[in-house]
Formats: structure tokens, sequence, C-alpha cells
């Protein structure tokens, strides 16, 4: 085997780490925590208002999220949510403002108004990963485990 093949095959090993789609994202132990802390956060809320990223990242600072974590939320816009927004993975859409009255009962509408929400976004990727080891392959291997981890069906 050559060293370039070998160079190569030790690449595409980077790229495919065993933990989650934040340890690919961020080299900041921290700031992987954070980010899985949002992830969830979002995840389970189906969307965060502007008013409760603003909390979330609030609670963060303070610790309120996970005890024994402080993230500052300075840094947590900058990185964290900075390198989410630019890469496309989450995004501010327009969603219809539901309100339910208790956890039981059905979501009711109430009102025709929309509310921004950051919400995470399926990537449209092709079946097949391009040929070659460049950006454009880097790009689909984090989008694909980016659906593997929050849209996978089943």
């Amino acid at each position: 085997m050559s060293l370039r093949t070998l160079g190569r095959k030790i690449k595409l090993d980077i790229l495919h780490p065993e933990g989650d789609i934040c340890e690919m994202l961020f080299a900041n132990r921290r700031a992987q925590h954070a980010c899985r802390l949002l992830l969830a956060e979002i995840e389970k809320k189906r969307g965060l208002t502007r008013a409760e990223f603003n909390k979330f990242a609030f609670d963060l600072r303070d610790g309120k999220v996970e005890a024994g974590f402080r993230y500052s939320r300075t840094r947590f816009y900058e990185q964290v949510r900075r390198t989410l927004l630019t890469l496309g993975l989450i995004g501010i859409q327009q969603r219809p403002f539901i309100l339910s009255r208790t956890e039981f009962e059905p979501e009711r509408r109430f009102g025709r108004g929309l509310i921004d929400k950051y919400v995470l976004i399926r990537q449209p990727i092709a079946r097949r990963p391009p040929d070659g080891l460049n950006f454009v392959r880097l790009t689909w291997i984090i989008c694909e485990k980016w659906n593997r981890e929050f849209f996978e069906d089943g």
C-alpha cells in the first residue's frame, strides 16, 4: 500500500469518529457538551423561540441546565450558535403560534400569528458520497451524520 493511499485511509478514519456530531464540529469538550445540551433542548421542545433560546443561554451560564456545568453566554453565542447557524444545521423558521393549556390536553391553536423558532434542519444530500477526499466529501459526511442522528425514521 502506497503512502498516499495510507494517508487517505487515515483521513477518512478521522472523518468518521465514534462519537456524535458535536465531537465532529467542535474541538473543545465544553463546547461539545454545550452543543449537546442545546440540541437536546431543541429536539425536546421541537424548536426554541428567541426568548427561550436566550433563557437557555442564561440558564447555561448560571448552571441551571445541568448541575455542575456552566458555560459563558457570550462564548455560547459566539461558538455554538454561530457554528450551527453558519453550517445550516439549525435555522430560524416561522412556525404557527401554538399554546396548550395543560400537558394532557391536545395542542390548540390560539390566534393566527407566526413566531420565529430555532429548529433543526434536515440536510438534503445525495445517497452516495461524492468522489475524492475534498471539502464536498467532508460536508457530505457531516450532513449525513446529522441526518442519521436527528432525522432517521424508524
